[in-house]
C-alpha cells in the first residue's frame, strides 16, 4: 500500500513488509535451528565451522543450542509420587522422655607432698599404693 503525500512536491511511500520479517534478520524457521541444534550438540562439533558453513554467527548458533538442551531438560522432568502420611495419628503419641544421665561416682581427689631429705614427691589424684612404695623406696636408697 503506498501512501502519497504531495506536500512542497515529496513523495513518500511505505515499504512493503512481510508481518514478522526484520530487516537483515532472516527468521529461520523451528525444524532449521533444531536440527542445528542437534548437530551441535554432538561430540566433537566445532560450532563455529558448522555456524560458517550456514552462513551464521556462531553465537546464534549457541543460542539455538542452549534453548534446544534447555527444552530437552524440561522435557526430561517428571513427577514423582508422593504419599501424605496422617501426622495427627503422631501428634497424639507423648513426647519422648530425655534419658537420665548416669551419675558417676566421684573420683576421689586429694594430694600427697613427701619430703625425703632435698627430695620432694608431690601426688595428686588417684595413685595406686604399690607404685607409691616403688617411689618412696627409690628415694631412701
Amino acid at each position: 500500500m503506498s501512501i502519497i503525500f504531495e506536500v512542497v512536491d515529496i513523495i513518500l511511500s511505505e515499504p512493503t513488509q512481510r508481518p514478522g520479517s526484520r530487516k537483515g534478520r532472516p527468521n529461520h524457521n523451528p525444524e532449521f535451528r533444531r536440527r542445528l541444534a542437534m548437530a551441535a550438540c554432538e561430540p566433537g562439533v566445532s560450532i563455529a565451522r558448522l555456524a560458517r558453513e550456514n552462513g551464521l554467527n556462531a553465537n546464534l548458533v549457541f543460542t539455538w543450542r542452549r534453548r534446544y538442551l534447555a527444552e530437552q531438560q524440561a522435557e526430561a522432568v517428571q513427577l514423582v509420587p508422593v504419599a501424605i502420611v496422617n501426622e495427627a495419628s503422631s501428634v497424639n503419641e507423648p513426647p519422648a522422655l530425655p534419658e537420665p544421665e548416669t551419675v558417676r561416682p566421684a573420683v576421689p581427689t586429694g594430694s600427697i607432698e613427701v619430703r625425703i631429705g632435698r627430695a620432694v614427691v608431690k601426688v595428686d589424684g588417684i595413685v595406686d599404693a604399690e607404685t607409691l612404695r616403688t617411689v618412696l623406696r627409690s628415694l631412701r636408697s
